[in-house]
């Protein structure tokens, strides 16, 4: 049989899915099996014979237990990965269609693991609320982040936390600093009078924002209209690792501006220039 052959048995009846599970829980004799997973005792008895000839289980012991092989074993663990990927999928479905292919390194088991929210009809302002929620109002030691809009929420909520002492970085994009410029003149020009303040513009058009916040990782999700309608983040080590490495990432692509290069040839001081970036 074909693996397609396999898995559309596997997944062909919820009972041998149960069956399955409680064999590797330990052995089991039939009639056991039939009370446990709530099948009949000739379903779980032809279940068996199935998996014995797959050479999934084998009979254990003389008084008719059976136990999962090393191949059983491997089966019952691959199948837990795989719902548990699509459980997942489904989970964060809203956030996963919209960042495009950032996230194509970032393992399901990691997701897992992190607090999701998304727009709904009753609450369509969840992201934004959660977004503050983990930006916080207390100075922070540092900030870094990558943003594909402009945005008056991000930049009050920004303001709030950076304090004199706090490291910035932002990468943002051709478009989005263009838009800054044109927009928020006063946001820009009190960004690059900051010392600590950092500014990378991506020449690739960014899809997904990033914040790393002392310790505290955030990705979100935009529609196409720029709204923020998915986000998940989380102090999990294996997710911050994986920000801070695409954060590294979007920065190295990027450049520097000087202040100059929005004002349509109206040069002034690089505000970077004095730190040495």
């Amino acid at each position: 049989m074909s693996a397609r052959d396999e898995i559309a048995f596997l997944v062909g009846s919820e009972s041998r899915i149960a069956i399955l599970r409680a064999l590797r829980d330990h052995p089991h004799r039939p009639s056991e099996l039939a009370t446990e997973c709530s099948c009949a005792r000739e379903t779980a008895q032809r279940t068996v014979s199935a998996f014995v000839e797959r050479g999934w289980a084998e009979k254990e012991t003389d008084d008719g237990r059976y136990a999962l092989t090393a191949a059983g074993e491997m089966v019952a663990n691959g199948y837990e990965e795989f719902e548990a990927t699509v459980a997942v999928a489904d989970r964060f479905s809203v956030l996963l269609a919209n960042v495009g292919s950032v996230v194509s390194d970032l393992d399901p088991v990691v997701l897992r693991r992190l607090h999701g929210t998304a727009a709904t009809s009753d609450n369509p302002h969840a992201p934004i609320n959660r977004f503050l929620t983990v930006a916080g109002s207390d100075y922070v030691d540092e900030f870094r982040g990558i943003t594909p809009i402009v945005s008056r929420i991000f930049n009050e909520a920004a303001e709030r936390i950076i304090g004199p002492e706090s490291s910035v970085q932002l990468v943002i994009d051709e478009r989005v600093f263009e838009t800054s410029a044109s927009e928020y003149p006063e946001d820009l020009t009190r960004a690059y009078e900051l010392d600590q303040f950092q500014l990378f513009v991506s020449p690739k058009r960014l899809e997904f924002g990033l914040m790393l916040v002392d310790g505290h990782a955030y990705l979100a999700a935009y529609d196409d209209q720029g709204n923020l309608i998915a986000s998940i983040d989380g102090t999990d080590d294996d997710f911050v690792d994986w920000a801070e490495r695409t954060y590294a990432r979007y920065r190295t692509d990027s450049y520097t501006p000087s202040v100059g290069d929005e004002t349509n040839g109206e040069t002034s001081k690089n505000p970077f220039e004095q730190n040495g970036s």
